[in-house]
């Protein structure tokens, strides 16, 4: 499929593309350091989530 988008679009969504990145790191991050087991499944797929919504965004770069 092709897209087309402008610079702006195109520097949005690297910028979104990487927080979605930068989100995934930080909820495994607490997931590892929480002590609580049900907190911890739900960071795991919480950043799981996100991971594939980076995955995702980086399908219009291709």
């Amino acid at each position: 499929m092709n897209y087309f988008l402008s610079h702006t679009e195109m520097e949005n969504l690297r910028y979104v593309t990487g927080e979605h990145e930068r989100i995934s790191n930080q909820l495994e991050s607490l997931a590892e350091n929480s002590n609580n087991p049900v907190t911890r499944i739900r960071l795991h797929q919480d950043a799981e989530h996100a991971k594939l919504a980076h995955r995702q965004l980086l399908s219009y770069f291709s």
